[in-house]
Order: structure tokens, then C-alpha cells, then sequence
């Protein structure tokens, strides 16, 4: 009983359920919920304009819809298949649009708030078949709503009825639109390019097709009024307001105006803006009229031999030519505009709104240089693509109104309007705390977000790549002079290509009191910068720090050369620059503003710096020498597994031997052997087998036993001998062997102890779990670790790797820690590092500081006191030191401290100073394989008391699963699916915040908040006001109603046996459909939780359950129950067949129930175990 407890993470008479007001309180305290997606959508596809309500919609190559008004308000929808959504058009006043997909279906919108939260739901769906109509290319809403024209790829038109959603008998067929065309046209047209209603006669439209011929035909009568030639292929076309012209674009980079009356020829001679050269295709073209004058739009047009890359918007008013220079592909674009009251042919135009792959711009038309206006969403987040991310909570006032006043003149350069689309209504809640989300991207830059309220707002961006010396020189953008032709404008912020990696930003540290922010890029550099509202000139130095002798090891690009002399700009500026060699990527770093220091690492080792003094405190390379045996692999060679083996063996035998001999000889009950006896004998029976047992490491052994015994007062000989002769229970006698600290030492011996790499090959039993030991419970935890005490050592600016002890695996550095804790007796806390590694270890360090007025003279002394090494070898990701309540410790110095030691697959609290294993939890056990890739405490309060408020951890799996535990007890919370499991982009760059929230990145373009409090929400109150009897009353027909005869006869035919059965089928396949669907549970299971699904659990109803209780009722029953469910056309037909054999007789009942569902459940239940297997459609 005792191994299965072991195995589950539990002690002796823990129980391992939640109390069911536990359950209760885990419902006031979690829940998930997703938040609006900030940024750019991911491969944009489609752009449309609610003129009307004041929306702007973006459609996807994948099938999403996305639908914006006032900042904050946002409408999310998915097509059901991931298919390129090509077009969208809104219906006037009513907040509905049309789409149109890539697989030819068409599909209905309609944006609804319920309960104050946008809602985009589909409402109709229309999808034709090979038979009723080859593929759509395009469609035309008519503006009366009554009718939707469709261009198909053959050539026809075909109507579709919009009340009913189906195609109407009307039919405009081809031979009929090209009866006036001429016969080479007739007999292969092209797919219809575009369709378009007459602005002033809504019976007339114009249909293109793609090889040239246009036609204007009545849809009503069904006759063609004109026929144009062009003698080029078409790409897009439109209408003047007025009705009487309209103009053509086509493939070879012209243009032509035609008045509709004249079909022979244009009103004027076709137009090459870019020629006489060849060049590109003009994609699409806008013409339209405002009180400016006349203005023509259109993309594309290039010469190919000379522009033919650039992607651009060409924009002519008159004199006027601007071409819109942007750094990716053009998607869509169109114009915004305001209704003039003087004239009703004429309107205002606000806006250029340009799509492209990558960033949307905005042109101020009104303006007189056309200014681009700055966006309030859909920012570009990936100008430079995304590295790293902190979050800071609870920002003082005082230091957000400095942020905001250095960051407003970076926007100096944008339009004073405002960007035009401002649909529907948004609450805005009164008093938030102010919240920044500081992302690092790979050009070296660093922005600050405002993301209080469900917003994302640039506030201040930072420039790291202005304080080096770059190799690289971007390209010059070209000037658009009087003579330069074409005359090019820049617009957009999206880079397609990086200055440098090197400059990449890897960690930030921000402290907001002291308002100082470290950062450490890819090149081993780390830049301290203070805030200060003045601008200076300053000359900076890089201070180099070596952390290994091995730089021939190194073989990547040189370190980042600094300027000797720079202006600095308002906001945060740089106080010392530290260059890390070699030049490795940091991986790893930690601040302390109230010791100040800092701690980086990389690969190769990690430092200590002093920032007030500007001096390297410590230095430390944890690279294995060349040459060396002990690597940062985990998995087994065939030596480790064949010495094992044998040693297992052995040690099998001998405990058996020696049980049997101890059998023999003792005689009475009493003399019976002892837990703590067998205990004995095996550790006794595995020293004399590591014993018998060649050494490994011969020369690295011999150095060590070389060392110089401990100094006086540090440990004897005999505690020595104790702890290398039972590895087993360090921790047990980590009070007993670990001396009183003296940080001010002379000598530095040798690390006394076994360390775990010592302790042979059954260290490794297996990748990603611990050892379990064979008696007792505490032979379990100590053998989970081992713990090495080093004696108190005075500073030493570089410790090589050379002085690392024997059978270290030390590797990268993976998490830095600064607390104040007990770390060498339980009445002394002292200032520790805590350093993780990726094999497993964590180092700790203590500190011994001057007084302040000597800090700048003396030098701080650290110490290694000792050392934890995971059994498992997973690397560490972070590590926090908690108080006796299981919080982040803050500023209680009373004692009962822990730490919690978070690796990849396993979380493990120890008790300080001793060391002691107190709770854990396989992750990677419990949660398929699972490895955990961010962690974080959070604090949650409850949504019914205001008052009770507790802190959590939170953990992200590279599963894409967010896990919630219980600290000290280590018990589940919460598991909530938030990325797909392949879903690797979102796991790298993710951030928990510490307020019960979290960002992460679904796609490079994207980021999405999303809520695990109760209490939170990612989403803001918004509001739709619509003209009373703007949208049409949907009429729902009722199901028929039965006779009351049928009512009773249906009633007569149940007996009360068959309806418990039935209801027996109803809750097997409600707890499948639960099961199944379910994404976001809260977890009962207490105790460390073992994570394992039972198949039948306590309060389940089963067959057995059945028959136990017609048994309690006087009824002999032998009953077998079978449940089937087929899909046919999204019906499921459910069959319940039971066979009953009582007194009365055997007899046999059957029921046929068909309702709807979506997926397809299998379900049977024989001889009491219920046998499932669930499958999607």
C-alpha cells in the first residue's frame, strides 16, 4: 500500500479527493476564458466596409472572419472548413455580411452582444454542388437584399433567392449574356471576373469576364442592354457614381474609361501610368468622386524589369500622384468615406485603407501629404518578430504618466485624425490597474504595451540596435523627390528582413519601483538602462565577463561592437553594458534592485554583477572539459544498462538471503524483522555491490580525493564518511552535516558528499522519473535527489569549469533565483542565488555583503552552500522559495520556508534548510508525456467573497495545456486547453502574468490574452444599435404537437423497467459527450493527483448498479443492455434493445429514438463494465 501511495505522490491517511467544498471554492476561483486576439490577422485573405455602422471586416486563408469597430470591440468567427475566404460584403444598417469561400459555399453573418459580450454567429449556409453550378468566383449583393448574383468559373450567372438562401429559377445563362459578342469570345469567355450593380438603376448590372467582354444586362428581363470589347485581359473594374462611366483594369498594366451607353470603344485612349515598358497587372482599381475632386486608386501596375518586386497602391487626385510603397504582398484595399449633406452625389473622403499580408495602413486622404494615421488595433506586432515577453501588474501612476509623455512624440510623424472605423459601443471600466506587457524582438527593439483593459496600445518603444555598431546597413529608402519616377512613398512598419540575429533580445527583467530594466540579447550582451526624462550624451564601455577558459570552444560570430558615443532620447537609457564571453545567447536571467545585482547565464556558465558598483561579483563556467565522461545526455548506453542490470541483481539476492537467514535464526513473533531493519540491509546490500564495482572516472576521482580535507570547523571525517556512505538519506542528515556558514573563509575545500552522478547507474532508471526506493517513505523523496553541502569559500571573480567536482552535470543554465532564506541552519537567513541547469542540478549560493559605505571599496563574498541533483535530470525552469503557507516568499523572515523546484516534467517542494522532500508531482506522468515549458504563482480571488484571495502556480505544457496546482499540497486545480498540440510558437513566447492572467501567440502575427480567474475577464461590455425593423423577424416553425391519444399510448407502452434502462443509456452517453467535448475541467483528485482516468468511478451507473438495485426491489433480473448510434445526414438513430428474463418470463424490448447530433458515439455496456469508443464524424 505504501509503494502505490509513493507512486501517486501521497503519504499515510492522505485522502485523494477534493472535499466537496473545496470543489465548490475551485469553481469561485478558476475558470478559462479566451480574450480578444491583438495584432495582425494571420494570412489575411479579404477586406470589407460597413459604410453604414462604421465595421471593418478581415477575412483569413484559414477560415476566420474578424469583424471590427471601436477599439475594444471586436467579432470572432470560424468557417467550418479551413478554406481562403475570397470575398465580403455587409448588408446596409443591419450588422450582417456575406462571405464567400474558396470551396464555393456561401455563408450568412450576423453580429449579436450577449450579455455584453460581441457574439458572431452564422446564420445560413448555401454550398452547390457540380451539378447546380461550377465553382464561385465572385458575387454581387443587389441593393434591395432580395437577391445575391453568383459568378461561377464557367462562365454563368446564377441568382440566389436571399429569404429563403437557395437558388431561384432564375438563371442567366451564357449564351444569353454573350448573344452581341463576338464568336471567338462566345466559345471560351473566361470565368467571370466581376460583377456589378449600377449605381443608379438596381436592376442593371455589369458583368466581366476574364478574357475581355463585358456585358450590361437587366436582371429582371433577363436582356443585354451593351456589350464592351477590351482588348486585354480583365482584372477588376468599377463604376463611376454617376452611373454613366466606369473603368477597366487589365493585365498588362493599363486602364480605360467607358461610358455605358458607348460599347465599341473607351471614352478616351487606354492608359499605361508605368509604361511604355512592360508591366505588371493592375489587380484592382477604385474610382470614385469627392469634394476634393476625382481620385483614382489602384494596385499593381510596376514595370516588371525595374519595380516589378515592390508591392504598391497607387493613389492620383489631379496633379496629384503618390505610389504606396509597402514591404509585402497587397491583398485588398479600399476607401472610407463620409456622407456630404450638401450633395448626395459627393461625399468626404476620410481614408485609404490598404491590406496586406503582413500590416494594414491607413492613408489620411484629407490631410495635404496624406499622412499615414495610427492605429489603435491591429498593430503590428511582428515588425520585427517577437523573441521574448514580461509582464508587469499594478504599474504606479506616476511612473505610467512618465512612459506615456516619452512615448507620444515617437507618434509625432502620424495623421492628427484618427483612424476612421468606430462601429457599435464599448464600456470601458473606470479604475484598472495600470498593466505593461514589454516584448523583445529580434531587431533589438523593446515596446511597451498598454494592456490594462482589454486594448493593445503602443506606449514607448525602445532601440537597443542604436548603442552598436552594425555591420549590416538596411537599405535606403527611396525619396520621393520631384524628378524620382514613380513617385514612391514608404509606408507600413513590417520589416521582411532582420538587421541582425545578434541583436535579438533573449530575457527582460523590469523593476518598476527603481524603474530599471535589464536586458540580454543573443550575443551575450546585457544592457542596464535607467529611466530619466532628459536627454543626454553620454560615452559608454562594455565590461567584459569571462564565464570558461574554453573560448576556442567557440566557433560563432564575434560579440556586438559598442559605440563610443551616443545620443540618448527620453525614456530608458543605458548605465553599463556587460559582454558575456563567449558571445552565447543568454538563456537565463534575474534582478534584484535591493541588492543590485543581476544574474545572467547562457550554454556556457552564468555571473553575478554588481550594478551600483559596476564590478563582476561572480563568474562560474558549468561546461563539462573536453574530454570529460559526464555529459548532459539522459539517455542509457548499453554499459549503464548492463551494470544495472547486475546490480540489481545483487542486490535482489542478497536482501533475499539475508530475509531467509533472519527467518531461520529468529523464532519469536516480536523478533520479527523491521521496516527500518530491511531498510538497513539494502543500503547495506547496494554499498557492497557500488563496492564490487570497478570505478569509473579513475583520473577525475583520484583529483578529488587529492583535495585538501575540510577546514577546521566546516565538518569531520566522520560526517564525511556518513553522508558518502548513505547518498540515500542526505536530506535526512542535511541538519546533522551541514555546518555554520563562514562567509569569510580562507580556504575553499572540496565539496564533501556523493553526488547523484556518483551513486551509479541507477541514477538513470528512467527519462523523466525518479527512482522509487523499496522500503518506506522517505527512502522514496531522499532518493529522488541527492544534496551535496559545500563549505563557506570567499569570492572568486572566475571559477573555470575545471574546478567543477566530479560527476557534476552541469550544462546550460536555465533559471536564476535571488531570495532571502535559511539555507544553512533554520536561525540565519542570508541573501542565496538559486541556479538551475538543464541536467537536472541546482546550485546555491549564498551572499555576504559589505556595509553600505564600504560596497563600493570591498568586494561581496559568495559562497556555494550546496547543491540539489533531480534524479531525473530534466532540466530546471524555474525555482521559487515559499513561505510556510505556500506563497512566493515576499518579506516573511519568520521561518518555515521551502522551495519549490520546478523542472520540465516534474514540480518538488523541499523544506529549508534541510532539504527534506516535502510534496511532488509528475507532470510528465500524468499528463501524456506533457513537459513544462513556462511557469508562474498567481493570485486568485474568489467571485463571491472579496475578501478571500490565494496564489497558485500555473503551469504551461508543451502540450499546449495550462495546469493549475495548490501549493504546498502540489494538488490540481484547473486544466484548460489553450494551444493546439503542435502549437510550438505560442508555447516559446508565452508569459503568465502574476494577477490570474496570460498572453501568448497563436500565430507570428498575433497575440491573444486569455483569463483563468473567475473574477477576470478578457473581454469589454460592448453594445450594437441597430434601426428598429432593420433586420428581418426569423420565423421558427414549432414541432408538431401529439395527439393526446398518441400521448397516452406511448405512455402505456414504458414500463418502469424499461425507463430505468433508459435512463442507464442517457447518462452513459452524456458522460461520453462530456468527456469528449469537455476542454476545461476542474480536477478533483487530491493529494499530489495522480492523473489517471478511471473507467468507472464511485457514483457512475452501470449494469451491475442496475441489477444490484432491481434486485433490492424483489426482482430476479439477468439483463443485458446494448446502446448503438449511427449518423446518417447528421441524424443519430439510437437503438436500446433489452432482454429481460424474471419470473414472469423472457422477453425482449427495443427502442428506436432518433435525435441530432454532431459526432458519432459507440457505446456498450455488457456484464456491467461499460465498453467505449468515441469517434468524430
Amino acid at each position: 500500500m505504501d509503494s502505490v501511495l509513493r507512486k501517486l505522490g501521497l503519504k499515510k491517511g492522505e485522502s485523494t479527493k477534493e472535499t466537496d467544498a473545496r470543489k465548490r471554492l475551485q469553481k469561485e476561483l478558476f475558470s478559462f476564458q479566451k480574450g480578444l486576439e491583438y495584432g495582425f490577422p494571420h494570412r489575411p485573405s479579404s477586406l470589407g466596409h460597413d459604410s453604414s455602422l462604421g465595421f471593418l471586416a478581415i477575412g483569413t486563408a484559414t477560415g476566420a472572419l474578424y469583424i471590427y469597430g471601436k477599439p475594444g470591440l471586436q467579432f470572432t468567427g470560424q468557417h467550418g472548413n479551413l478554406v481562403p475566404v475570397q470575398q465580403i460584403t455587409f448588408l446596409p444598417e443591419q450588422a450582417r455580411c456575406l462571405t464567400l469561400c474558396g470551396d464555393s459555399s456561401l455563408h450568412l453573418w450576423e453580429m449579436n452582444t450577449k450579455n455584453g459580450i460581441a457574439s458572431l454567429d452564422e446564420i445560413k449556409t448555401l454550398k452547390l454542388d457540380a451539378s447546380q453550378a461550377k465553382g464561385i468566383v465572385c458575387f454581387c449583393l443587389s441593393s434591395t437584399g432580395n437577391e445575391i448574383l453568383l459568378g461561377t468559373d464557367g462562365g454563368g450567372v446564377r441568382v440566389v433567392d436571399f429569404e429563403t438562401f437557395a437558388l431561384s429559377s432564375k438563371i442567366l445563362t451564357l449564351d444569353m449574356l454573350l448573344e452581341k459578342a463576338s464568336d471567338d469570345l462566345k466559345a471560351n469567355p473566361g470565368q467571370v471576373q466581376v460583377i456589378l450593380q449600377h449605381p443608379t438603376q438596381a436592376d442593371k448590372f455589369l458583368v466581366g469576364f476574364s478574357r475581355g467582354v463585358l456585358v450590361l444586362v437587366d436582371a429582371a428581363t433577363s436582356t443585354v442592354h451593351q456589350t464592351y470589347n477590351v482588348s486585354q485581359q480583365l482584372e477588376s473594374a468599377t463604376f463611376q457614381k454617376n452611373g454613366e462611366e466606369f473603368v477597366t483594369a487589365h493585365a498588362d498594366g493599363s486602364y480605360a474609361v467607358w461610358t455605358t451607353d458607348e460599347g465599341s470603344k473607351p471614352k478616351e485612349s487606354i492608359t499605361t501610368p508605368y509604361g511604355p515598358f512592360p508591366c505588371k497587372a493592375i489587380t484592382k482599381i477604385v474610382s470614385t468622386s469627392a469634394t476634393g475632386g476625382s481620385f483614382l486608386f489602384f494596385s499593381g501596375g510596376m514595370p516588371r524589369a525595374s519595380y516589378g518586386e515592390k508591392h504598391t497602391v497607387s493613389a492620383i487626385c489631379g496633379e496629384k500622384h503618390v505610389v504606396f510603397d509597402l514591404s509585402s504582398k497587397v491583398v485588398d484595399f479600399l476607401t472610407v468615406s463620409t456622407a456630404n449633406t450638401e450633395s448626395t452625389n459627393e461625399a468626404d473622403l476620410q481614408s485609404l485603407v490598404i491590406l496586406a499580408e503582413e500590416e494594414l495602413v491607413s492613408i489620411d486622404l484629407s490631410s495635404e501629404d496624406w499622412q499615414v494615421q495610427h492605429l489603435p488595433y491591429l498593430v503590428n506586432v511582428h515588425s520585427s518578430p517577437v523573441s521574448c515577453m514580461f509582464h508587469v501588474d499594478k504599474v504606479p501612476q506616476t511612473f505610467w504618466d512618465k512612459l506615456t509623455s516619452v512615448g507620444s512624440p515617437q507618434t509625432a510623424a502620424y495623421s492628427a485624425k484618427s483612424f476612421p472605423i468606430n462601429g457599435g459601443k464599448v464600456t470601458v471600466p473606470d479604475a484598472v490597474d495600470k498593466e505593461l506587457l514589454i516584448t523583445g524582438h529580434e531587431d533589438g527593439s523593446v515596446l511597451f504595451w498598454n494592456v490594462s483593459i482589454p486594448q493593445f496600445v503602443l506606449l514607448y518603444k525602445l532601440n537597443t540596435a542604436d548603442f552598436f555598431v552594425r555591420d549590416d546597413h538596411p537599405p535606403q529608402a527611396v525619396d520621393a523627390t520631384e524628378d524620382a519616377w514613380p513617385p514612391f512613398q514608404k509606408v507600413g512598419k513590417f520589416d521582411s528582413s532582420c538587421d541582425s540575429p545578434r541583436l535579438r533580445i533573449e530575457k527582460i527583467a523590469f523593476c518598476t519601483p527603481s524603474e530599471t530594466l535589464v536586458v540580454a540579447g543573443a550575443s551575450g550582451q546585457v544592457i542596464i538602462l535607467k529611466f530619466s526624462a532628459e536627454v543626454s550624451t553620454a560615452e559608454q564601455k562594455t565590461t567584459p565577463v569571462s564565464v570558461t577558459d574554453q573560448s576556442s570552444a567557440w566557433n560563432g560570430p564575434d560579440a556586438l561592437a559598442l559605440k563610443t558615443e551616443f545620443k540618448l532620447s527620453p525614456g530608458f537609457q543605458p548605465v553599463n553594458f556587460v559582454q558575456m564571453n563567449p558571445p552565447a545567447s543568454c538563456t537565463a536571467l534575474a534582478l534584484n534592485t535591493e541588492w543590485q545585482l543581476f544574474a545572467v547565464g547562457s550554454v556556457f556558465g552564468f555571473l553575478v554583477y554588481d550594478y551600483l558598483s559596476n564590478k563582476t561579483v561572480y563568474a562560474k563556467g558549468t561546461q563539462v572539459p573536453h574530454g570529460g565522461k559526464h555529459g548532459v545526455s539522459r539517455s542509457k548506453s548499453f554499459q549503464m544498462t548492463f551494470r544495472e542490470s547486475f546490480r540489481q541483481l545483487r542486490k535482489r539476492g542478497s536482501s533475499v538471503e539475508a530475509k531467509d537467514h533472519k527467518t531461520k535464526t529468529d523464532s519469536k513473533p516480536e523478533d520479527a524483522p523491521k521496516p527500518e531493519d530491511d531498510k538497513k540491509e539494502g543500503q547495506a546490500s547496494s554499498e557492497a555491490a557500488a563496492a564490487s564495482e570497478p570505478k569509473e572516472n579513475g583520473p577525475q576521482e583520484s583529483k578529488e580525493t587529492a583535495a585538501p580535507a575540510p577546514a577546521e570547523g566546516t565538518g569531520t571525517a566522520e560526517e564525511a564518511k556518513i553522508e558518502d556512505k548513505k547518498p540515500e538519506d542526505a536530506d535526512a542528515e542535511a541538519g546533522a552535516t551541514q555546518p555554520a556558514a563562514d562567509v569569510g573563509a580562507a580556504e575553499k575545500p572540496e565539496s564533501v558528499g556523493v553526488k547523484e552522478s556518483e551513486a551509479g547507474p541507477e541514477a538513470t532508471k528512467h527519462e523523466g522519473e525518479d527512482k522509487t526506493a523499496p522500503h518506506g517513505d522517505l527512502d522514496e523523496k531522499s532518493r529522488d535527489h541527492s544534496v551535496t553541502f559545500a563549505p563557506s569559500t570567499p569570492s572568486k571573480h572566475s571559477e573555470q569549469s575545471g574546478d567543477v567536482s566530479v560527476g557534476s552535470p552541469l550544462c546550460a543554465i536555465r533559471s536564476l533565483s535571488f531570495a532571502e532564506t535559511f539555507v544553512t541552519n533554520a536561525q540565519t537567513h542570508l541573501p542565496t542565488l538559486w541556479v538551475g541547469t538543464s541536467g537536472g542540478q541546482v546550485l546555491i549560493y549564498q551572499f555576504g555583503f559589505p556595509a553600505a559605505e564600504k560596497r563600493s571599496e570591498e568586494e561581496i563574498q559568495i559562497t556555494l552552500a550546496k547543491e540539489i541533483h533531480l534524479r531525473h535530470r530534466a532540466p530546471v525552469i524555474a525555482i521559487f522559495v515559499v513561505d510556510r503557507d505556500g506563497r512566493p516568499l515576499s518579506s516573511d523572515l519568520s521561518g518555515g520556508h521551502r522551495v519549490l523546484v520546478c523542472s520540465q516534467e516534474q514540480l518538488k517542494i523541499f523544506s529549508l534548510p534541510g532539504l527534506k522532500a516535502y510534496n511532488k508531482y509528475k507532470v510528465s506522468l500524468h499528463h501524456n508525456e506533457a513537459k513544462i515549458s513556462h511557469v508562474a504563482f498567481s493570485t486568485f480571488k474568489s467571485k463571491s467573497d472579496a475578501e478571500y484571495k490565494e496564489k497558485d502556480l500555473v503551469c504551461l505544457t508543451n502540450r499546449g495545456d495550462v495546469l493549475i496546482f495548490s501549493v504546498p499540497h502540489l494538488r490540481p486545480q484547473l486544466k484548460a486547453g489553450l494551444l493546439p498540440k503542435e502549437g510550438t510558437l505560442g508555447e516559446h513566447t508565452a508569459v503568465l502574468t502574476t494577477n490570474g492572467f496570460g498572453f501568448y501567440q497563436p500565430y507570428p502575427s498575433q497575440l491573444e490574452k486569455f483569463c483563468l480567474c473567475a473574477t477576470g475577464h478578457a473581454l469589454l461590455s460592448c453594445a450594437l444599435e441597430l434601426k428598429e425593423g432593420m433586420r428581418p423577424v426569423e420565423t421558427v416553425e414549432e414541432p408538431p404537437v401529439l395527439a393526446k391519444e398518441e400521448k397516452a399510448g406511448e405512455k402505456n407502452k414504458e414500463p418502469e423497467q424499461k425507463k430505468e434502462t433508459a435512463e442507464v443509456t442517457n447518462d452513459v452517453e452524456k458522460a461520453l459527450d462530456e468527456k469528449e467535448t469537455g476542454k476545461v475541467f476542474p480536477v478533483s483528485n487530491g493529494g499530489s493527483g495522480d492523473g489517471l482516468d478511471d473507467s468507472v468511478t464511485p457514483g457512475d451507473i452501470t449494469a451491475d448498479s442496475i441489477k444490484v438495485h432491481l434486485t433490492e426491489m424483489g426482482i430476479e433480473t439477468s439483463m443485458e443492455v446494448t446502446c448503438h448510434e449511427v449518423i446518417e445526414n447528421k441524424m443519430v438513430v439510437k437503438t436500446t434493445e433489452r432482454t429481460i428474463s424474471d419470473a414472469e418470463g423472457v422477453r425482449s424490448e427495443k427502442k428506436i429514438v432518433v435525435e441530432e447530433k454532431s459526432s458519432r458515439v459507440e457505446s456498450s455496456v455488457q456484464g456491467g463494465n461499460p465498453a467505449v469508443a468515441v469517434g468524430g464524424d
